[in-house]
């Protein structure tokens, strides 16, 4: 167990410092490569979708993967896939190719890495969600890890703005390494012996074979009720968690939002080049990993929140944090904005999956956790080409649009958690 946990905490930060690395140059590298906003917009989108495939997929053959399997399959497919994507890169900056097939080969092996990305994560919140019950020590724990993966994603960026200086590659390429090593600690020293030790035993006694074949005929006329109860249990699980599924997606689509049109933000709002705002933005990151690693360090030791305040802090940080973006003409403060994004992240996050995850039983935990890395695939999804399309209709946009949808996240929990037939219903 032990060493199992120190596998997952070198691939938090493994994750979040490999990612934290490779979103501050899409932007940059969209603008070198002459695509357009809605093009980089569609890159994301397509790998977000095969993400929520494979997480829905999961979803419905839970049995079928180990939490190993599904760690290791996903490092592994990551590190291949991110290593096409990067060479197609390559290609299109050294060969002169028309736009569009340059565009299909990237849409391509954006695609592919879609397929691994929500394996790790389904991984590790299946992990904590079957190991604690109690709903402030799910959020602890969850923040522990998350504050894990923060540290990875204020050293990515940091990471990316020395390593710009030998290429716009070469920190997608470091990247690339990373992964490669988390995927060899997994293989070589996961520890498989706790699933061997559950199992039952093989050998079935004399006594245990005869009422065996009394017990089957029970089981068959009882196999058609059993199948209304799961099913009727389901839709009822997936109703109490509805809710806080409309959190997490709103959560990760101002987050896909924020990340994707904020690279262009400051090269057309701020006046920078395309190297300077690879920079800037790098530097946007690594304020935001800071204010994360923080954060969820404080509500993980310190702080004995409850989930609606979790919601509620992170919600009003969230807002302020988008009207200062939208609202200011210096840079600056422009970046300083990203340590609410920071407060707000680290705080609605364990908020959604805890808020999720108490809704239904431990042995529905490992489809609670598919459904919310579903819901996040999806709003990665619709974000980019929502949020990219608005940005070309103008630069402001996307970021109203985030203002308003957390107004209406605040007007919905607040009549959910001040009426008492709701409250009731979310909290059952």
């Amino acid at each position: 167990m032990k060493q199992n946990n120190k596998i997952f905490i070198a691939a938090s930060l493994a994750n979040g410092a490999s990612f934290s690395m490779i979103l501050p140059l899409l932007a940059p590298l969209v603008r070198k490569l002459e695509l357009s906003e809605l093009q980089a917009g569609a890159m994301v989108s397509i790998g977000a979708l095969l993400m929520a495939c494979a997480a829905i997929y999961i979803s419905k053959n839970q049995n079928k993967f180990s939490i190993y399997q599904l760690l290791s399959i996903g490092f592994i497919g990551m590190a291949i896939t991110w290593g096409m994507f990067t060479g197609v890169l390559m290609y299109g900056l050294n060969v002169q190719i028309s736009v569009m097939l340059l565009f299909s080969l990237l849409m391509l092996a954006r695609a592919s890495t879609g397929i691994f990305m929500a394996m790790p994560q389904i991984a590790l919140q299946t992990y904590v969600m079957t190991s604690y019950e109690e709903e402030k020590l799910r959020s602890k724990t969850m923040s522990k890890f998350g504050a894990l993966n923060s540290v990875g994603v204020v050293f990515g960026p940091f990471l990316t703005t020395i390593l710009l200086a030998w290429g716009m590659l070469t920190p997608l390429w470091t990247a690339i390494a990373i992964l490669t090593v988390i995927s060899v600690v997994i293989v070589v020293m996961f520890d498989q012996q706790e699933k061997m030790d559950v199992s039952p035993k093989n050998s079935i006694s004399t006594e245990s074979a005869s009422n065996f074949a009394k017990q089957e005929h029970v089981q068959q006329n009882k196999s058609t009720d059993a199948d209304e109860v799961e099913a009727e249990e389901h839709n009822v699980s997936l109703k109490r968690s509805m809710a806080w599924l409309v959190l997490g997606f709103s959560l990760y689509l101002a987050i896909v939002t924020v990340n994707l049109t904020a690279g262009f933000y400051i090269q057309d709002h701020f006046k920078t080049s395309i190297v300077q705002g690879a920079t800037y933005f790098s530097q946007c990151s690594l304020l935001v990993g800071i204010s994360l690693v923080v954060m969820q360090v404080l509500i993980s030791k310190k702080l004995k929140w409850s989930v609606y305040t979790l919601l509620w802090v992170g919600l009003v940080a969230m807002s302020v944090a988008l009207w200062i973006s939208v609202s200011t003409e210096h840079l600056r403060v422009f970046q300083l904005a990203y340590v609410l994004y920071g407060v707000s992240v680290a705080c609605l996050i364990p908020a959604f999956t805890t808020g999720a995850a108490q809704t239904a039983p431990k042995h529905q935990q490992a489809k609670v956790a598919s459904w919310c890395t579903a819901t996040q695939a999806l709003s990665f999804v619709v974000g980019p080409m929502m949020s990219t399309g608005l940005y070309q209709w103008h630069t402001s946009y996307p970021y109203y649009f985030l203002m308003l949808t957390m107004l209406a996240l605040m007007v919905f929990f607040a009549f959910k958690q001040f009426s008492p037939e709701k409250t009731a219903e979310l909290v059952r």
